[in-house]
């Protein structure tokens, strides 16, 4: 697969695990995991990569609500700052960009846990460059493509093509400065 040099916008479509990886680690005081430089670019809206939007769905945020309330030792007043504050990168975004926090899926991809299909339909109602999840296997269906089993697949619609990667070859990409080419 040849490598391209990225120069448009990055549309980045990070999975609930992510979030809920880097709020722990942070809470940790953790410095520096995959989670919390992932969610560090979404923040900036930049990386080596150029300007990164980032793509996200309302019932992606109720969804990581959710998990965090279970979670009893994190205060409901921080997690509300933390959705209020993903909630903003996905607004801010890089100029042009316009915002990526859509109402959600749509029902129509096939995947066994209805939350993971509502985060791929996300990705694809927003057009997103790149899927990251931690349960990458979670995410393969019947139009996807592995190239790197357990890190690396291509979703393939009639609409859009995306990659699903997982959080460190994500990070690999970013470092090299390069994304796979879809074709």
């Amino acid at each position: 697969m040849t490598q391209e040099k990225t120069t448009s916008i990055i549309h980045l479509c990070l999975d609930l695990n992510i979030w809920y990886s880097a709020l722990l680690a942070d809470r940790l005081d953790r410095q520096g995991t995959v989670t919390q430089s992932l969610v560090e670019i979404a923040k900036q809206g930049v990386c080596s990569l150029g300007q990164v939007q980032l793509v996200i769905s309302w019932g992606m945020l109720n969804r990581l609500r959710l998990a965090l309330q279970r979670d009893s030792s994190i205060p409901q007043s921080a997690i509300d700052l933390y959705i209020s504050a993903i909630w903003g990168y996905a607004q801010l975004g890089p100029a042009c960009g316009g915002p990526q926090l859509s109402l959600g899926g749509t029902g129509i991809i096939a995947l066994l846990d209805s939350e993971d299909a509502h985060v791929l339909e996300t990705a694809l109602a927003g057009r997103a460059t790149v899927l990251v999840t931690a349960n990458f296997e979670d995410f393969i269906s019947k139009d996807t493509n592995i190239i790197v089993p357990r890190r690396h697949a291509i979703h393939f619609s009639p609409a859009h093509a995306f990659h699903i990667a997982h959080p460190y070859l994500m990070m690999e990409w970013i470092r090299a400065g390069q994304i796979p080419s879809l074709a």
